[in-house]
């Protein structure tokens, strides 16, 4: 079961597994969420936490089923937001407690990470003897520094809170009662924005990470003109001008 709760232009996905660890959380059910918010014109930003106070999700129940976990390099790929379907609407995982295996897959697909004190981050899944999969091993090392990634990957040790804070793995830590309060308030941020502007910039942001600069800058230029086309920048500009708050349409 996944939470799914409207509160205006955001979503709140609350991430409901097995047990207070939110085992198997991420799967099939989440995904569909997920496509639900991202073809929602009416929603701009999702906000994701874990439902209890121990685990934004510990992962997999490796006791349990093991559908997926023989998947072989030539099966078809089923493309979600973790393994390559295009995502451009913004992400802010709120992580309270566990963030493992699965969960901090999860994570890490994220735009932006808040987490409590309690929180703690780990990519155990070499330690059962296969490499964590979902694309963290692409987006780890892109996370953080290089040799801090390599020491959670092949250790599969977890980090706490306050490590993850120091390697940028998270935006900022928060006590437990602050940390859907502070995340909700991020989301009403981005949401304040014209929402082509948003998704445009994170895709220039996560495209820029592979292309030479030429080719970033021409893209770049492309998508500022298509942006400087819509309703919303004309509406941003007469607002700034009648210095009123502006009322975004999305288009």
């Amino acid at each position: 079961m996944i939470g799914y709760e409207r509160q205006g232009r955001i979503v709140l996905i609350t991430l409901e597994g097995e047990g207070d660890l939110n085992l198997g959380a991420v799967g099939p059910e989440l995904h569909e969420r997920l496509a639900e918010y991202r073809d929602d014109d009416e929603l701009w930003c999702a906000v994701i936490t874990g439902a209890g106070e121990r685990a934004f999700s510990a992962g997999a129940n490796l006791k349990g089923s093991r559908a997926g976990f023989n998947a072989t390099p030539w099966d078809t790929r089923v493309l979600d937001m973790l393994t390559g379907a295009e995502f451009w609407k913004p992400l802010v995982a709120a992580i309270n407690g566990y963030c493992l295996g699965a969960g901090m897959m999860l994570a890490l697909g994220c735009d932006i990470r808040i987490a409590t004190e309690s929180a703690s981050f780990g990519l155990p899944e070499l330690r059962y003897g296969f490499p964590p999969g979902m694309g963290s091993t692409y987006r780890i090392t892109r996370a953080i520094p290089l040799g801090a990634a390599m020491e959670m990957l092949l250790t599969g040790d977890r980090i706490p809170a306050e490590d993850a804070f120091r390697l940028g793995l998270v935006n900022r830590v928060v006590p437990g009662d602050k940390l859907i309060p502070e995340a909700m308030a991020v989301a009403e941020r981005i949401v304040a924005n014209p929402p082509l502007a948003v998704r445009a910039s994170k895709e220039l942001a996560l495209r820029g990470l592979e292309m030479p600069f030429d080719e970033h800058y021409r893209l770049q230029t492309v998508m500022s003109y298509m942006c400087r086309q819509t309703e919303d920048a004309k509406e941003g500009a007469s607002a700034f001008a009648e210095k009123r708050k502006p009322e975004f349409k999305g288009r």
